[in-house]
């Protein structure tokens, strides 16, 4: 941004203005002249002027149509068409584009005229009915001659009451909020599950695995481990995870799991069938490339045995060649 944009409130310039399409009245409209306005009765009006307003003139969609995009006087047939140049077929289906997408351009920016000529008109009337309302309103003498009491403040409601509009408003963020929070209590939910799912395959189930289970955590090495541990000073350590409790989340942020299992993304990606689709892919691609690689050596094998019969016949044609000299 140049230093010249201060000028322009700190932004690099402006876009322009859209030029409109109907300079002109796109159709009649009955004016009325508005009172008290123009030249009043006996007063000359200057040389060179009317005493009435002067109205542009009126350009209908269709005649502007035929200023610009005249149609063509002679329409080409299918078998002349089909004599002339490939430009010259090509400049008349573009002028003919041309001509169909301008007579949309014009139908399109009349129905959005006529849209907005009608929500002035109904604007208008509101506020005649407003303005009405107000000519006939009559204050009484209550409001007129007293000052408001509590007693005329502890009669009427203390707050306005809602419109059904806002009423059904309210009903929707309501309902939009109870959906988010039972969304995220369900994914919480999913996420738990999975966890302890996840976490099952080092539970206890068997004999066997719980003397396994018995005997890791009674060896060496874990007594080793719980006397570290024991010896640590706790009143540094304040809230840090475990070095094992870190390296465990990392991994699961890392490689996308919980608790080295499936996370819940890649779940709900088997059970929409995702994977498969992915797997199924790559099959395809798979297969796609090992034929074109066959294709491929078989095309080399081919040219191969091309060149070595020509090669063979070279040999034949210059021994050929060698003995009819000789003879």
């Amino acid at each position: 941004m140049g230093k010249g944009a201060a000028r322009f409130g700190g932004k690099s310039g402006f876009l322009p203005k859209p030029r409109e399409i109907f300079k002109q009245p796109y159709k009649h409209v009955v004016y009325q002249k508005e009172p008290d306005t123009g030249y009043a009765d006996g007063i000359l009006h200057p040389r060179g002027t009317t005493r009435e307003l002067i109205r542009p003139p009126v350009v209908t969609p269709e005649e502007r149509l035929l200023r610009t995009a005249r149609p063509p006087k002679k329409v080409p047939g299918e078998s002349e068409l089909q004599k002339m140049a490939a430009e010259q077929r090509a400049n008349i289906k573009q002028a003919e584009l041309r001509r169909k997408y301008l007579a949309e351009s014009y139908k399109t920016e009349v129905s959005r005229l006529e849209r907005l000529e009608a929500q002035e008109r109904r604007r208008a009337e509101e506020q005649a009915k407003v303005e009405q309302a107000a000519r006939e309103y009559k204050a009484s003498h209550a409001e007129v001659y007293t000052m408001p009491t509590v007693e005329s403040y502890l009669d009427g409601p203390f707050i306005r009451p809602r419109t059904e509009e806002e009423k059904e408003e309210l009903r929707l963020k309501r309902e939009a909020n109870r959906r988010a929070r039972e969304l995220e209590q369900k994914q919480a939910q999913a996420v738990k599950l999975l966890e302890l799912y996840n976490a099952a395959a080092n539970f206890a189930v068997t004999d066997e695995k719980l003397k396994e289970m018995v005997d890791s955590a009674f060896s060496d090495r874990k007594l080793q481990a719980v006397k570290d541990m024991l010896s640590v000073d706790l009143s540094g350590l304040g809230s840090q995870p475990s070095p094992g409790e870190f390296d465990k989340t990392v991994a699961d942020v890392i490689l996308g799991t919980v608790n080295k299992g499936p996370s819940l993304d890649a779940v709900e990606d088997t059970l929409s069938g995702f994977n498969e689709l992915i797997l199924e892919t790559a099959q395809t691609k798979m297969e796609e490339k090992k034929m074109e690689l066959k294709l491929k050596a078989e095309e080399k094998q081919r040219q191969l045995q091309q060149l070595q019969e020509e090669i063979l016949r070279e040999r034949e044609q210059k021994t050929e060649e060698s003995e009819q000299k000789n003879e």
